[in-house]
């Protein structure tokens, strides 16, 4: 009876079915790292990946960021246009970390001033023949503080600036772009999605310049922080000297942790940056 046909058959199938449970138990830790893989992509997709930002100065926001602090880097100042070109120059090719976004109706962008030991402001008006519309003026702020928050609430494209930042060259304006689409227009709407990271929903992104070597200490400290990097890019800063990271870092404004206090807490780590 053990030795019958039906049972040989039903044994067979019973081994086939623990086999294919088997590869399928197997299969999962692989699938999912796929998957994590694919999510971490698209949370770093290319309108918010480092090395993006630093080639085209730009960065594109999805509909599920409502917050942007654009960084003021050391040294921001800086004319390419005149001295020395090892020492009077800024340290990365932009003013402003992102000097050119494209950000969803509603966003709130905010400046970290993280130019040691010059005072900066803001004015943000219309594009071209409209810049004398001023919709934003934030008056001097200092170095490691941050300006008050702007709201984007109209679609349309704005220029903000400042002049009179050089003394060696009067003709240098410090300039950025924002460009305001609405919801329905923006294609890139998965950069909200959740990381490995202790923050479940990013909703608010901004960057962060520092010395290459030094990047495991403020990686470590951002993450302690409650930031998620998203993605880093190392460059040659201009003046030829250290190598520099540029990190585009993710958290949530949610609950009790505001706008003010996560740049409470990116106020505490600038001053340890060795540009002091």
């Amino acid at each position: 009876m053990m030795n019958s046909p039906k049972y040989a058959e039903q044994s067979n199938c019973t081994l086939f079915r623990i086999l294919i449970l088997a590869a399928v138990i197997t299969a999962i830790p692989v699938v999912m790292n796929v998957l994590v893989d694919a999510i971490k992509v698209e949370a770093q997709s290319p309108g918010i990946d480092a090395t993006s930002v630093y080639e085209t100065k730009s960065m594109d926001l999805g509909n599920n960021i409502k917050n942007l602090v654009i960084l003021i880097p050391n040294e921001g100042h800086e004319s390419q246009n005149i001295g020395d070109q090892s020492t009077d120059q800024r340290l990365v090719n932009q003013p402003y970390i992102p000097q050119h976004v494209t950000v969803p109706v509603g966003t709130a962008i905010i400046w970290l001033n993280g130019d040691v030991d010059h005072d900066h402001k803001i004015t943000l008006g219309g594009q071209g023949s409209n810049l004398n519309n001023l919709i934003f003026d934030s008056d001097d702020f200092a170095y490691n503080t941050a300006s008050q928050p702007v709201v984007m609430n109209n679609t349309g494209s704005f220029d903000y600036y400042q002049a009179d930042v050089n003394n060696e060259d009067t003709d240098f304006v410090m300039n950025g772009t924002i460009n305001v689409v609405g919801k329905s227009d923006n294609p890139n709407t998965t950069t909200g999605i959740s990381t490995d990271q202790p923050n479940a929903n990013i909703n608010t992104v901004g960057t962060l310049m520092v010395p290459t070597g030094d990047l495991p200490t403020y990686t470590s400290d951002l993450e302690n922080g409650g930031f998620s990097i998203l993605s880093t890019y190392n460059f040659n800063d201009i003046r030829a000297g250290d190598p520099q990271t540029l990190i585009i870092w993710g958290t949530s404004s949610s609950g009790t942790n505001s706008l003010q206090n996560i740049v409470s807490q990116l106020e505490q780590i600038t001053p340890t940056l060795p540009y002091s």
